[in-house]
């Protein structure tokens, strides 16, 4: 059952981190297309700010969760390679821990966030852009990255409870 779950979050990890790069390199495009309108035509692309704006949560939060499995956020290792393995995992057991509360909290109002801006259909100020999808790819990354964080956190604990080799 364990493993069946690690392989259906692996999927659903690396879906979500596909579609983060795809909406990266579109967004790209439509930057470069929007200057191209702008300076070659002076014929600029009606809301282009607002659209990319909306696009820079999915980008980024539809992607933690896998770049956590990778372990491939930013850290400090200058002490923690220095420890031994018992007290890595230590270490590891209360980053993971404070890590999986702040993205709970973050999950929760952030989803508090979608459900207001879709009952009250929330848009951008100039284009009118409807601004609930974007809002909801945060706690949908921020949930992930809370299931990813549980799961780690739960493996470092069984690091330390195993014996210690001498």
């Amino acid at each position: 059952m364990r493993r069946a779950a690690r392989r259906g979050l692996e999927a659903l990890e690396t879906a979500l981190n596909l579609l983060s790069a795809v909406i990266l390199f579109a967004l790209m495009f439509y930057v470069t297309a929007e200057v191209a309108m702008r300076y070659l035509f002076n014929a600029p692309l009606p809301g282009h700010l607002e659209a990319v704006q909306l696009f820079i949560a999915p980008a980024v939060f539809l992607a933690l969760s896998w770049v956590q499995a990778r372990r491939g956020h930013v850290g400090m290792d200058l002490l923690h390679e220095r420890l031994p393995p018992r007290g890595r995992a230590l270490v590891d057991c209360l980053t993971l821990a404070i890590a999986l509360v702040t993205f709970l909290t973050i999950a929760w109002f952030s989803w508090q966030s979608t459900l207001s801006a879709w009952e009250v259909g929330d848009v951008t100020p100039t284009a009118n852009l409807a601004t609930w999808w974007s809002k909801g790819a945060v706690p949908l990354g921020a949930a992930l990255l809370c299931v990813r964080l549980l799961m780690q956190l739960v493996e470092n604990l069984a690091a330390l409870r195993r014996p210690a080799r001498t």
